[in-house]
């Protein structure tokens, strides 16, 4: 594996797509493709049928059931029940917690486009979780989300082309990723977009540029974007200098557990009024 950039992680839980039950027929319908009319028409039922139980809507929540009726729709083909039964297996909601049955389902679900059933098993892969281990699988799946618009996958697919992890290293890549994770609001991804534009790392030095995307990440409260911020204005690099901003954005970050912030909060005590 090739050496790690300083400050990568690695890939984070896939955020699941509603871990209550998000249930909308445009979405089962994207996702189901592929089914013969009558085998679709009762795997639809037995979906419907198990979003019902799993969410109590008109009779008593019941996850074993709801399990029952996801797997039974998951069999005939119905990729949304293929990915909810993974969920519970991820969960032990109705069933025993397996890994494994997590995975295989999630495959399923993967195999007929489901984005997040993708993330899943791209994270899956990269943590071993279920599967073996396999950084080029990881890859592999989470690019094919990130090409339906997953900011998820879009962001670590930047970090992974950082890395070197299952594709060569690559900074204009990953800071590529990282554009399409960051316009569609991912905080995360827009503080590394500002780190590579700081650095001309993959991308060319743009201060003003980094400013800004640190702006957003820390309107939304990543703590180490309001640090960085925090240091921008303090060094009135790509912002005008401002004490007053640089002072906001470092307690900022200091009252989310930023522990850099922290520090430098207390060693200019003397100056707060």
């Amino acid at each position: 594996m090739a050496d790690k950039p300083d400050g990568e992680a690695g890939l984070l839980h896939v955020p699941r797509a509603g871990s209550g039950l998000a249930v909308s027929p445009a979405r089962t319908g994207l996702f189901a493709r592929g089914r013969a009319e009558a085998p679709a028409i009762s795997a639809d039922a037995h979906y419907a049928l198990g979003v019902q139980q799993y969410t109590g809507r008109g009779a008593a929540q019941d996850f074993a059931a709801a399990a029952m009726s996801f797997r039974k729709a998951a069999e005939l083909g119905h990729a949304e029940a293929q990915y909810r039964l993974a969920l519970q297996y991820d969960a032990g909601e109705g069933l025993a917690a397996e890994a494994a049955e997590a995975a295989f389902w999630d495959r399923k679900a993967a195999e007929q486009g489901h984005a997040y059933a993708q993330a899943g098993l791209s994270f899956r892969f990269y943590a071993g979780d279920g599967v073996p281990q396999d950084y080029a699988q990881a890859f592999a799946w989470c690019e094919k989300a990130a090409a339906q618009g997953l900011a998820w996958a879009q962001y670590h697919l930047g970090l992974m082309y950082r890395k070197g992890e299952g594709v060569a290293r690559d900074d204009a890549a990953a800071a590529a990723s990282y554009r399409l994770a960051a316009e569609g609001g991912w905080p995360d991804a827009q503080t590394k977009l500002a780190e590579m534009l700081c650095s001309g790392r993959g991308v060319a030095r743009d201060l003003p540029e980094a400013a800004r995307w640190y702006r957003l990440a820390a309107l939304q409260g990543n703590a180490a974007a309001q640090y960085q911020l925090s240091q921008l204005y303090l060094t009135g690099e790509g912002v005008a200098p401002d004490y007053t901003e640089a002072r906001l954005w470092c307690r900022r970050a200091a009252d989310a557990g930023h522990e850099q912030a922290r520090r430098d909060l207390k060693r200019r005590e003397y100056r707060d009024p």
